[in-house]
This record gives structure tokens, sequence and C-alpha cells, in this order.
């Protein structure tokens, strides 16, 4: 059955505007920031810093303990940057850097 003077769009647009109508981040950002986060912040930082969440035009990182926190939160202009170019977007504007909870 033929939509009402539509034309088929790809399946990755249409999902792209659900996210978008939802206030949810962009695809692209979401997949540099969790499966490209080596590329983003290197090797070491990587091993001892995971991206949690993108909320709005906020990143959510834990850190290991608070030495590596420190430092990513010295490094947030860089990181942030850095995601921004990989996904082609503008969208992160301020990281917020937590300490992992030990169990």
């Amino acid at each position: 059955m033929k939509s009402a003077g539509r034309e088929p769009i790809e399946l990755a647009d249409a999902l792209e505007r659900v996210l978008g109508s939802l206030g949810a981040p962009p695809a692209d950002l979401l997949s540099t920031v969790f499966q490209r986060w080596e590329e983003v912040v290197g090797t070491d930082v990587a091993r001892h810093c995971r991206p949690v969440a993108v909320e709005g035009d906020r990143l959510v990182v834990e850190a290991s303990d608070a030495t590596w926190a420190s430092e990513l939160r010295w490094l947030s202009d860089r990181v942030l940057a850095r995601a921004n170019e990989l996904s082609s977007t503008d969208r992160l504007k301020s990281m917020t850097v937590r300490v992992a909870r030990v169990d």
C-alpha cells in the first residue's frame, strides 16, 4: 500500500527523526561517544574513564578514581571538541566527570 504522496525514506533517517522528536542526541554522536571512545580520548584515558550518558548537550563520564577524574576535567575542552569533530556536530557543550562507585 502506498503512502499518500510520500516517498519512502531510509530506516536510519526515520530513526534519527524519532530520536530527535524525543529529544535524544543524534545517533552519530552516540556512536562516536560510546563506540569510538578510545579514539576520542586516547588509550590511556580510555582505560580509566568511560562515557555513561549524553544528557542534552552534556557528556557524563565516569572515572576509575579521583586522579583520572581530575585529568579528564582538565582535558574536557579537548574531549568535547574531539567528540563533536568525529561526529560532525557541535552538540556537546559541557562534561560532567564523576568517580566510579566501588561496590
